[in-house]
C-alpha cells in the first residue's frame, strides 16, 4: 500500500509543473497524471479504511475456482 499523502504530494508537484509548462500537450498530460495520482490516493485511503474481510476473500477465490 502507498501512503495517500505521498500520492497527493506527487499530484501537487505535477500540477505545479503543468502551470509552468508552455506546450499545451505536455501541460494536459501532466494534469491528467496529477488527476490519476489523486484518484489513486482516494482509492488507497478507502482501502485503508475498509480492509477486506476473510469471508469476502474466500468467496472471491472460491468463485474463480469454478
Amino acid at each position: 500500500m502507498i501512503d495517500p499523502k505521498t500520492l497527493l504530494e506527487r499530484a501537487a508537484q505535477l500540477t505545479d509543473q503543468a502551470k509552468s509548462e508552455e506546450e499545451a500537450g505536455i501541460r494536459e498530460r501532466l494534469l491528467r497524471m496529477a488527476e490519476h495520482y489523486r484518484d489513486l490516493a482516494a482509492h488507497e485511503a478507502w482501502a485503508n479504511e475498509n480492509p477486506p474481510s476473510v469471508g469476502a476473500i474466500t468467496s472471491a477465490l472460491s468463485s474463480r475456482a469454478h
